[in-house]
């Protein structure tokens, strides 16, 4: 019962910072890329704690596959989705500087 509460409240400390990190660059000049910001990050974090806690009670219970699967399963989503989310939000982006220039 302990360790239940504990993670959900370490679910809502991860949430709270996750908003407090991505919120400067999420808010973009178009309306439709905020709203996919936000609506990407809430499907990551479902996903995510949806995961976690899926492999937590079927490893606590020993049923080995359905974690297994489920480590593979939303383990696979939500990188997918983070690596998505990081590229909208600018965090792997394509900007390439060409130093290599002379200047006259």
């Amino acid at each position: 019962m302990i360790m239940g509460t504990f993670l959900v409240f370490l679910a809502g400390i991860i949430f709270l910072a996750g908003v407090l990190f991505i919120k400067p660059r999420a808010k973009q000049e178009q309306m439709w890329k905020t709203v996919v910001n936000w609506v990407l990050y809430l499907t990551w974090f479902a996903i995510t704690s949806t995961g976690i806690s899926f492999v937590y009670i079927n490893s606590s219970v020993g049923h080995v596959k359905a974690t297994s699967t489920a480590i593979f399963l939303f383990l696979g989503l939500s990188v997918v989705l983070a690596v998505i989310l990081a590229r909208l939000l600018g965090f792997i982006g394509v900007k390439k500087t060409n130093n290599n220039t002379m200047k006259a």
